[in-house]
């Protein structure tokens, strides 16, 4: 059975290890912040929204390796969006991905955001870009 749900202190562990060997970021990081999706036992994805001063960051998305392709990845970033605040801010590297939620490129971000940005594009002649979610209004 799938279920989301906050992690245990034990589930949240192992998604600490998750982030180290995903190599995704691991400072800063609250359990309360985290959802993760579960099949009985056995955890497939994880992600969260953290807030930040003046926005919201979707952070820290991964799935397990051995249960890519599934569309486990797409259930925990609806599920992010879905109970999250209205507008969700992201740093990737994969802006086709999350072309799919809706997320856009965008050149105007926070402040916060986009410092972390910059220092990550000096370091290295990546793709990563700052992108913006907007929920619609009903």
């Amino acid at each position: 059975m799938l279920i989301f749900k906050r992690p245990s202190e034990m589930e949240f562990r192992q998604v600490k290890r998750l982030l180290g060997k995903y190599d995704l970021p691991r400072e800063k990081i609250d359990r309360d912040q985290f959802t993760i999706l579960k099949n009985n036992d056995r955890l497939l994805a994880f992600g969260c929204i953290r807030k930040q001063e003046t926005f919201a960051e979707m952070d820290c998305v991964g799935v397990l390796e051995e249960q890519r392709g599934k569309g486990w990845g797409k259930m925990i970033v609806n599920k992010l969006l879905e109970t999250g605040p209205r507008t969700v801010w992201l740093v990737t590297d994969n802006a086709k991905y999350f072309e799919q939620f809706d997320f856009v490129t965008s050149k105007q971000m926070p402040k916060g955001l986009a410092r972390r940005l910059e220092e990550i594009n000096i370091d290295s002649k990546s793709h990563i870009k700052g992108m913006v979610f907007s929920k619609k209004k009903k």
